[in-house]
C-alpha cells in the first residue's frame, strides 16, 4: 500500500480523539508528581542561589584565606548532583583520540552523551558544561524506570529540552511518563502527526504539561537555544512529503568546541540525500554517529558517512530483536572504514565526554 506522509497542517493540542486509553496513573496522581518535581527543583534552585550569596559574602571577607572558595551555579530547570557510581572504563583505539575514565565527570568538564540501554527503541541523554539537561526521544513503552533511574543516579529532577526524534513509539513510549513526571522547559518534535495511540498519548501529555513545545523544520539555520556553549542544529526534516515516516526524522547535530555528536533518528537513505544537498557538508561532521535506525540496512549509507567522518558509532537496538538489526551490509559500511561500534544490546548504556577537543568513552 502506497502511503505518503505530509507536513501536520494547524496541530491542535486541545482536540483528540477520544480514545479509551489504559493508565498506569491517573491524571491527579500525574499531575501531583508533576507538582512535586516542581516544587524540589525550585526549592533547589533557591537553595543554590542563597549558597551563591554565602560563598560570595565569605570570599569577600576571607579573601586571604585559599580555604575559601566562591561558587556560581547555573540557573536551570536541571540540578545535578555529584556523581558518585563508577562505570567500567573502555579504551577506544580510534582517531577521536578517546582516552578513558572510571567516574562521570562533573558537568563543567565537557558535553556528556549517554545512549540508554531502552531495547528496541532509542533514548540519548545530554548533559551541558554549566549542567543543563535534554533527552533525546524515551524508547518504547516501560522504558520510564530505566530513565528515571539513570537521571536520579545523576540528581537531574528536571529537564530544560526534551526532544523526541520523530513520533513512532519506540522512540516516544517512553516519553510519556517522562513528559508526565519530570517538569521541563521546552519540547521539540517534528511536525508530521502520526496516527497511533502512542502518538496521541504523547501529545496529551505534552497539552498537561508546563512546557513550551516546537516543531520547526530544518532550515539554513535551524538551532534549538540550550547552552550558549553548545551548537545544537536541525538538519532534516524539511516540509515536503515523504513516502516512509521515518524519513520525518529530526538529524541533530550537537557541537562543543572542535567536537560533535549526530543523532539521526531513524532516518533512511533518503533522509540522508536530502540534508546532505540541502546543507553544507561540514555541518554534518561529527567524531560520534548515532546509527540511524537501530543499524537497518535501509540508513547510513556511503555518502552519508564520508560527511560525517566519525570515529565511533552507536547503535541502540534490542538484545535478539525480531527485524534482524544490526544488518550485516550496515555493518560492513561501518567496519570497512575503520569506525569504532558501539551496541547498547552487547555493551548496555554507553557514556561519552565530549571536552571539546577529544572523545572519551565510558562505559
Amino acid at each position: 500500500m502506497n502511503q505518503s506522509y505530509k507536513p501536520s497542517q494547524q496541530r491542535s493540542y486541545k482536540n483528540k480523539p477520544d480514545f479509551d486509553w489504559e493508565r498506569q496513573e491517573s491524571p491527579e496522581e500525574r499531575a501531583q508528581k508533576r507538582k512535586e518535581r516542581i516544587t524540589i527543583a525550585s526549592l533547589i534552585t533557591l537553595l543554590l542561589a542563597v549558597l551563591a550569596v554565602l560563598f560570595t559574602l565569605l570570599h569577600q571577607q576571607l579573601a586571604d584565606d585559599p580555604s575559601v572558595a566562591s561558587a556560581a551555579p547555573t540557573s536551570s530547570l536541571s540540578t545535578i548532583a555529584p556523581a558518585t557510581d563508577s562505570p567500567e572504563a573502555s579504551d577506544v583505539p580510534n582517531s577521536a583520540s578517546a582516552t578513558t575514565e572510571t567516574l562521570l565527570p562533573h558537568a563543567d568538564a565537557g558535553l556528556l552523551v549517554s545512549f540508554l540501554d531502552v531495547g528496541q527503541g532509542d533514548s540519548i541523554f545530554l548533559r551541558s558544561p554549566s549542567g543543563k539537561t535534554m533527552l533525546v526521544d524515551g524508547g518504547p513503552d516501560g522504558s520510564f524506570s530505566i530513565i528515571d533511574s539513570y537521571l536520579s543516579k545523576l540528581g537531574v529532577v528536571g529537564l530544560d529540552v526534551v526532544v523526541a526524534s520523530h513520533l513512532h513509539a519506540d522512540h516516544i513510549g517512553g516519553l510519556i511518563q517522562v513528559v508526565d513526571t519530570y517538569p521541563v522547559g521546552d519540547i521539540y518534535f517534528p511536525p508530521f502527526d502520526a496516527t497511533s495511540e502512542t502518538y496521541f498519548q504523547f501529545l496529551d501529555a505534552v497539552n498537561e504539561s508546563q512546557a513550551t513545545s516546537h516543531s520547526p523544520y530544518a532550515g539554513v539555520d535551524t538551532l534549538i537555544p540550550w547552552d550558549d556553549a553548545v551548537e545544537v542544529r536541525i538538519l532534516s526534516p524539511y516540509e515536503t512529503v515523504y513516502s516512509d515516516f521515518n524519513d520525518t526524522s529530526y538529524i541533530i547535530r550537537i557541537s562543543y568546541g572542535n567536537t560533535a555528536v549526530l543523532l539521526t533518528g531513524d532516518a533512511t537513505e533518503l533522509a540522508e540525500k536530502l540534508a546532505l544537498k540541502a546543507q553544507p557538508n561540514h555541518y554534518f561532521r561529527a567524531d560520534v554517529l548515532k546509527v540511524a535506525h537501530h543499524g537497518s540496512s535501509d540508513a547510513t549509507f556511503e555518502a552519508f558517512l564520508d560527511a560525517v567522518s566519525p570515529a565511533i558509532a552507536v547503535i541502540s537496538l534490542g538484545k535478539d530483536n525480531d527485524y534482524g538489526h544490526p544488518h550485516d551490509s550496515l555493518m560492513d559500511r561501518l567496519q570497512e572504514r575503520g569506525i569504532t561500534i558501539y551496541r547498547t544490546d552487547e555493551d548496555g548504556t554507553v557514556t561519552l565526554l565530549l571536552d571539546g577537543t577529544s572523545v572519551t568513552v565510558i562505559k
